[in-house]
């Protein structure tokens, strides 16, 4: 096969890179070359795009869990304190029937204090609990932005990375030949492909 060659078959019929390099005629070489690292920088900026929308829905659906999470709480906080509140007043009911039933005097200051002293007691239990629960929320809600603005800034990153690896190529737009002169031109230089011919 020479150089003016058009046969673009190889040996057992099929189309080879190798034996595309050979078709080309002189002065042509650079083309494969050329579209080769075309093709490597538009599979790069894609890559790069993809990856970044990869990041963004994994960040997007963990924002969305955390979402959940956080409502979750939110509702489990408004049942516990309902729960806990109910379960006081229903310790001072009984305490106030016991002590009836003893026929204590209902304005005996220790009588007072008892009650007093349950009733502090079963309302920090319950404020410590609906705390928790609330600051586990609030937590939950905080992750969620911060998944939220992660996915807004992969997107970003993949957008740039694939500029990046448009423009940093071959100095301009990743193509041989875009640049001017034979600098950045394969010809002459024997590990590219058509090089030689």
């Amino acid at each position: 096969m020479g150089s003016s060659s058009t046969d673009l078959t190889a040996g057992s019929g099929a189309l080879s890179l190798a034996s595309l390099a050979l078709a080309v005629p002189t002065g042509g070489a650079s083309l494969i070359p050329a579209a080769l690292s075309a093709g490597s920088t538009a599979l790069g900026a894609t890559s790069s795009i993809l990856g970044g929308e990869g990041k963004a829905s994994a960040d997007t659906y963990q924002a969305e869990q955390l979402d959940r999470a956080a409502q979750y709480g939110d509702l489990k906080a408004t049942q516990t304190n309902a729960q806990l509140t109910r379960n006081l007043s229903i310790s001072l009911g009984n305490l106030d029937a016991v002590r009836a039933a003893a026929k204590t005097d209902p304005t005996s200051p220790t009588g007072a204090a008892v009650r007093n002293q349950i009733e502090t007691t079963d309302t920090e239990k319950k404020n410590i609990q609906v705390d928790s629960i609330m600051a586990q929320s609030q937590e939950d809600e905080a992750n969620a932005a911060y998944m939220r603005n992660s996915a807004s800034n992969a997107l970003l990153a993949g957008d740039i990375g694939a500029g990046a690896g448009i423009l940093g190529k071959n100095g301009l737009g990743g193509l041989p030949g875009l640049s001017g002169g034979l600098g950045n031109s394969s010809i002459g230089n024997p590990t590219q492909i058509g090089a030689l011919y």
